[in-house]
């Protein structure tokens, strides 16, 4: 099964969306179709080999749209996302802007004139002036419907000949009849006197209509730009070039022909290109746009760098590790951009129902036009029946595109994903962060989670004291110790060496270091054997019991930790009190999470006495200890029955199956890859305290889709039937089709602003 993104050419509105799905679709080899309105994409997944491009622009070019493949335009550097924030079709707008506004403006001023002199506001329109405004309008109608509106022409044409109709068949019919009824009573006005007031005509309206609709849209181009800025801003990291050192001498060549095993030489101030090894050289990197933490690392030889991080001290040499497109912000790249062309279900919604809605509206504006002529002629007059019939119909045809409603969900996604990225919160679906506001219970893991991927020793104690041994003797210990783990690749005796060399323990000569699993260590020092290890392994080799030994070293007094105890053939000689290094941000985190209102539980492999010790200090109610991982899967399982939707966190490659279990999969990004294979949100550094930020972001953006659906829903709800003359027997009152197009511009221009309202909330 393979999958592909492309371009989609000729898209604009939520109608277009639901009619690509549904031929696409319908091609051979063809699983499945995504087409994203905000990003212009669509994605297609395949059941075999790729379908030819040109057999899926095949089943959609009858309509007028097209796919372009975006792989073969984009670099890994996303060049187009360079072009000073804009591209060729928000130029191309921008152009067009500029002829046709001061027509729309001159339009709307002699409408308005027109008016207010009915009311005697304003004085009559002077002859002259009055003539000149005559013989103008039908050319700017003329320049404006078959030039900028030509696409609409198009549209009703498709509609005539296939039956497929989207929003832009809407605008189409209602200037071309707006246009076709004023040409006629301007070139036959004496042989339609007697039956048309000719004296009145909708030129203006299809300037008005076709210009404000074409503003809007340029507005709408740019705010969706700004939705966009993130992945944009992100693109803007990756470098063209790399200065790389081959056979003694420096060279710049473009990025992709950089190899794995070249060193780059990164200067103070320069973009590190790459993903590698410091070599040579040490300075403090910033890596804020990758993770979202402001404080600069220090790098030194053998740590790692990444590229799109900013070097701001000294020189670096750093041997390529990666390819230029498997870096971390290539992928980080990737995951942005599949999650913006990604649909929440809400949107899946939304698509069906703007796929009929045009539809629906048609039927409508045929009922208006009967109304009118039916019940209008034997009140008004056929003359004026005729023209508030035509001037209702047109209304209804722009008031109603659905353009909002298909903008409503996609804007606040990419605004919202593109948030998170800024934050180091990677987001890869909409569907996730749909569900994620709605989690009221979260599972975590605790090592590597909670608590770092590192003990922490409290102190070597002894007997029947309860305190530290005194300062010669624990030297000494320390140094056994450290003799007999330092080699040892078990995670616990690891810990313990590395503070112990931290400590300046003092190396002995130790022979016959034995290693027994689940058990501890043997080793021997000066002829003397000695044992490091659990409590049950030390009590069999000195045959005493767990008990006393606890007593004996009052064990009872300590309330968390794991205990190793070291011991010759005899007697134990002293206890090494080791503890999970919890995670500073942890404690706060956890109590944000509670005052979020929600469900706050651990579940740990760890044996009862460490568990619970963790979970009371981080102030979590319910703890489960000592479980497997078939046995985390089961308690989110339990969870979900009782009607809880469950976010789980965690890090290991134990913690994957409860991760796929887990209506939300969180997990860190220095986790193992199977743990971030198995998540929808990766938090960057293995940051814990992103995850009350996750969820309130996931929060804002929901509501902010319900916001522009209900907005979308209302106006349209309220627009069509005052479009359609419903006050009219009761005020007078009928809007005019020009106004509808600037309210239908309108409308969808501020659903994006209101997404855009995203980038700036506090989380």
């Amino acid at each position: 099964m393979a999958e592909h993104t492309y371009k989609v050419i000729g898209m604009h509105c939520a109608s277009c969306v639901s009619l690509i799905q549904n031929k696409v679709s319908k091609v051979p080899g063809v699983e499945s179709v995504s087409v994203g309105l905000a990003q212009e994409k669509a994605r297609v997944v395949f059941s075999g080999p790729p379908v030819p491009i040109e057999s899926l622009s095949a089943a959609i070019s009858p309509f007028g749209y097209t796919f372009e493949d975006v792989v073969k335009k984009e670099a890994v550097g996303m060049d187009h996302a360079r072009m000073d924030g804009k591209d060729a079709k928000e130029n191309a707008m921008a152009f067009e802007m500029r002829f046709v506004i001061p027509m729309v403006i001159f339009s709307f001023v002699m409408m308005a004139w027109d008016v207010l002199s009915d009311f005697r506001i304003l004085p009559e329109m002077p002859e002259t002036l009055y003539e000149a405004f005559h013989h103008l309008m039908p050319i700017f109608a003329t320049f404006v419907l078959f030039g900028i509106g030509r696409r609409y022409i198009k549209a009703t044409w498709i509609f005539l000949r296939t039956g497929i109709a989207n929003m832009d068949v809407l605008v189409g019919i209602s200037t071309i009849i707006a246009f076709i009824y004023s040409f006629a009573v301007t070139a036959f006005e004496a042989q339609l006197a007697p039956y048309l007031d000719v004296s009145s005509n909708f030129y203006d309206v299809v300037i008005i209509v076709i210009g404000l609709i074409a503003l809007g849209q340029f507005l709408e181009t740019r705010a969706k730009r700004k939705t966009n800025e993130s992945l944009q801003k992100l693109a803007e990291l990756t470098s063209k070039t790399a200065l790389v050192e081959r056979d003694g001498k420096e060279m710049e060549i473009a990025i992709e022909n950089v190899k794995i095993g070249d060193v780059v030489i990164v200067k103070p101030s320069e973009r590190i290109p790459v993903d590698g090894m410091v070599v040579f050289g040490a300075s403090s990197i910033d890596e804020s746009n990758l993770t979202g933490e402001s404080v600069p690392v220090d790098k030194a030889l053998g740590a790692a760098v990444f590229a799109g991080t900013q070097n701001l001290q000294g020189l670096l040499k750093v041997k390529v590790e990666k390819e230029t497109k498997d870096t971390a912000l290539s992928h980080i790249i990737t995951i942005v951009e599949n999650a913006q062309n990604s649909k929440a279900p809400i949107e899946k919604i939304a698509d069906r129902i703007s796929g009929y809605f045009v539809y629906v509206v048609l039927v409508i504006a045929v009922i208006t036009f009967a109304s009118w002529m039916i019940f209008g002629p034997g009140v008004l007059g056929f003359s004026q029946a005729f023209a508030l019939a035509l001037a209702t119909t047109m209304a209804v045809l722009v008031i109603a595109c659905p353009c909002s409603l298909g903008l409503a969900t996609p804007t606040a996604i990419i605004t919202g994903v593109g948030a998170g990225a800024r934050r180091g919160i990677l987001i890869k679906n909409a569907e996730s962060l749909e569900k994620l506001a709605s989690v009221n219970a979260i599972v975590f893991d605790k090592t590597g989670t909670l608590t770092e991927n590192r003990l922490s020793i409290e102190g070597i104690f002894c007997k029947d004291e309860g305190h530290m041994c005194h300062s010669l003797d624990t030297s000494f210990k320390q140094s056994v110790i450290y003799s007999m783990t330092k080699s040892s690749k078990h995670p616990v005796s690891a810990s313990v060496a590395l503070w112990l060399k931290d400590a300046d323990a003092k190396e002995l000569t130790v022979s016959e270091i034995t290693e027994l699993p689940g058990k501890g260590l043997k080793a021997i020092h000066d002829g003397t054997a000695y044992y490091l290890g659990s409590i049950g392994y030390i009590g069999e080799t000195i045959r005493q019991s767990q008990e006393q030994i606890r007593k004996d070293f009052q064990d009872g007094r300590f309330e968390s930790g794991r205990e190793l105890y070291l011991s010759n053939d005899t007697e134990v000689l002293s206890l090494v009190k080791i503890h999970d290094t919890i995670k500073a941000e942890a404690k706060a985190e956890i109590a944000k999470l509670k005052s979020l209102g929600l469900k706050v539980i651990m579940a740990t492999g760890d044996h009862k006495k460490t568990g619970e010790a963790v979970a009371k200090s981080l102030g979590i109610d319910e703890a489960y200890t000592d479980v497997k991982p078939e046995d985390k899967l089961r308690i989110i399982g339990d969870l979900q029955k009782k009607g809880l939707i469950v976010a789980m966190i965690g890090d290991g490659v134990n913690d994957s199956p409860a991760l796929a279990q887990a209506d939300v999969a969180i997990s860190m990004s220095d986790g193992s890859d199977i743990a971030i294979e198995s998540s929808d949100i990766v938090l960057l550094k293995g940051d814990i305290g992103k995850v009350a930020e996750a969820i309130n972001l996931a929060k804002k953006t929901k509501r902010t889709i319900w916001q522009n659906l209900i907005w979308s829903f209302g106006y349209n709800s309220v627009g069509i039937p005052v479009a359609a003359g419903v006050l009219y027997p009761f005020f007078g009152w009928t809007l005019s089709p020009a106004v509808a197009g600037a309210i239908m511009a309108f409308e969808s221009v501020t659903v994006v602003a209101n997404s855009l309202r995203i980038k700036r909330v506090k989380l």
